[in-house]
């Protein structure tokens, strides 16, 4: 009788989380993320701004009758420019206002809980179209003339002069459960937290259960795997690719995001969401905002003549 009262209990939250009329009317009482949240019975949680901008600001590198430009394009194709800055053009048809949290060890699979058990996240299914997930597409090209051998290692730009703070306009505690994901090319994802400050213990929520075991802090669950599986957050701090005003002579030990091949055209899929897992997805990042703008730097290497 115990395991049919659970499965009636899961059935009727789940027929609750498709049945919803409205998302924008908040019709529960938890404290909880996850077990709230991702019932979809909720108010939206963050406000993203479609009026997101990539720039490519600053390029080091030698002069002389050699050059080379790093270039943007909300296209790609024959629409680059230097030094100059591109709207992302979102690929999926998700609001690029309404975000839900959600959670991936890859980019490649969201999945969000659909239902609860006495408070726990305990249901997961895969997400289909990318659902509660913001995703744009730039390109970037290191158009080069001579430079035989040469790449250029691709950072983040701080700088104030390429518009600081990459997180513009935060209200409350949003960029401290955000993420944002880099896909070079389809390749490696590079998945980044926004913020390292954490909400107060008390703003802090974790209870999600995958197949009985507590997804804890740090972690994160990978549904590419077959059964889903808790997997280690992959997110890493934004600082540790990112160059300041003095670009790389303010800090050596900064990682370029990617070395790139001179005059190839790069597609950069841009992933914006909230990391369900993260136990600062908490209520008390309802309604929050945030615009983003990316900013990129590049440096001449390998062989530069």
């Amino acid at each position: 009788m115990g395991e049919e009262k659970k499965e009636k209990v899961v059935r009727e939250e789940k027929e609750k989380s498709l049945g919803t009329g409205s998302i924008l009317k908040s019709i529960y009482m938890f404290v909880t993320v996850l077990a709230a949240l991702l019932t979809f019975s909720a108010a939206t949680y963050a406000w993203f701004s479609s009026n997101s901008i990539v720039s490519t600001n600053r390029v080091q590198g030698r002069s002389g009758t050699d050059s080379v430009e790093l270039q943007i394009s909300s296209v790609g194709g024959d629409g680059f420019k230097a030094g100059s800055e591109a709207t992302l053009a979102q690929v999926n048809a998700s609001s690029s206002e309404m975000l839900m949290p959600v959670s991936t060890a890859d980019l490649r699979t969201f999945v969000i809980n659909t239902g609860t058990v006495e408070g726990k996240a305990v249901n997961f299914e895969k997400i289909a179209g990318e659902k509660y997930v913001y995703h744009g597409r730039v390109y970037l090209k290191a158009a080069a003339q001579g430079h035989e051998g040469a790449k250029l290692a691709l950072y983040l730009d701080g700088a104030e002069s390429a518009g600081g703070n990459f997180a513009q306009n935060v209200k409350g505690y949003v960029a401290n459960a955000a993420r944002l994901g880099l896909l070079f090319d389809g390749g490696s994802a590079k998945i980044l937290r926004l913020s390292e400050t954490n909400n107060p213990t008390a703003q802090q929520v974790s209870n999600a259960v995958l197949n009985g075991t507590e997804v804890k802090p740090g972690q994160v669950i990978n549904g590419s795997a077959n059964p889903m599986q808790i997997a280690a957050d992959p997110s890493l701090p934004m600082a540790r690719f990112m160059v300041g005003d003095d670009g790389l002579a303010g800090n050596a030990s900064v990682e370029p995001l990617l070395m790139m091949e001179l005059n190839r055209i790069y597609a950069v899929d841009v992933y914006f969401y909230l990391e369900g897992c993260d136990p600062d997805c908490s209520d008390v990042t309802k309604l929050d905002s945030l615009n983003l703008h990316l900013a990129f730097y590049g440096v001449l290497t390998e062989g530069a003549n």
